[in-house]
């Protein structure tokens, strides 16, 4: 069964989505159903049955129909996962103080992953001068042979990118002693950003199996995650839909209305396209 999250975290499963459109339904029957009942027609019972058709359209489309298109993209994500052969991307942030090395190993032992890989570490520190800007950027590559670049975005930030075999812990290792040694600059804390390439179908199992208590999911990415974010910029805001239902509803008993008008327009068409035809 095809589940999905909505913004409050509440999980609306297949069998409610269509047993909420069923409802809606019901509520188009019932006006249709008034609609027929409604005898020869006045400008007082017309404008009554439109009023009650908008009303009711409105009401079923807001407790009905307006609730599913919070769960539209995720419903969509499950079918787009089981669907294509593509995969996606785990962005994730580890923490340092966890053992890096045995969470990338555990990690490519999940079905469904296809490969992990470490290659940028944030590195959080007391703040230094400009000077020590300078040396930072000039010799901290040589500390590590695994080093291939360094930034510094701020004056207590360095990103490290590194070698994607290498091991990220021994590389803040020997980043922490040289810092503390030559500058008495302390880390304060450290995170190891790493990507899992995931099959695009086994990406809910493997988020669940990842351990979330020493992790951050920064974002997941891939061509599953661009078709929702499409699906996301076309759906229509929840109140036009509710409009929309609402006219919709006053249509249905408009329709209920003029039905017999309407049979007789298509007899009528039918029988001019029959003579035609002779």
């Amino acid at each position: 069964m095809i589940t999905s999250i909505n913004d409050h975290g509440e999980t609306m499963g297949t069998l409610a989505v269509i047993l909420m459109i069923v409802l809606f339904l019901v509520l188009m029957v019932f006006i249709f159903s008034i609609a027929l009942l409604t005898p020869l027609i006045g400008k007082k019972n017309l404008l009554f049955v439109i009023f009650l058709g908008f009303t009711v359209g409105v009401v079923g489309g807001a407790f009905f129909i307006s609730p599913i298109m919070d769960d539209i993209p995720d419903m969509g994500r499950s079918i787009y996962q089981f669907t294509s052969n593509s995969s996606e991307v785990i962005e994730v942030d580890v923490a340092t103080n966890t053992n890096v090395t045995q969470f990338i190993e555990t990690t490519k032992g999940i079905e469904g992953v296809k490969s992990v890989k470490s290659n940028e570490i944030t590195i959080k520190t007391d703040p230094f001068s400009d000077t020590w800007k300078n040396i930072i950027m000039a010799r901290a590559a040589s500390v590590n042979s695994n080093i291939t670049s360094i930034s510094i975005p701020s004056n207590n930030t360095i990103i490290v990118k590194v070698n994607e075999n290498s091991n990220p812990q021994n590389v803040i290792n020997n980043l922490e002693e040289w810092l503390m040694f030559a500058g008495g600059i302390n880390i304060k804390y450290s995170t190891v950003h790493v990507s899992v390439n995931v099959d695009s179908s086994q990406v809910d199992t493997v988020v669940a199996k990842l351990p979330q208590d020493q992790i951050v999911i920064t974002g997941i990415k891939g061509p599953v995650e661009d078709k929702i974010q499409y699906l996301n910029a076309v759906l229509p805001k929840k109140s036009n839909v509710v409009l929309v239902c609402g006219i919709l509803g006053m249509l249905v008993g408009l329709t209920g209305v003029f039905l017999d008008t309407i049979l007789e327009v298509l007899r009528r068409t039918r029988d001019k396209f029959r003579k035609k035809e002779e």
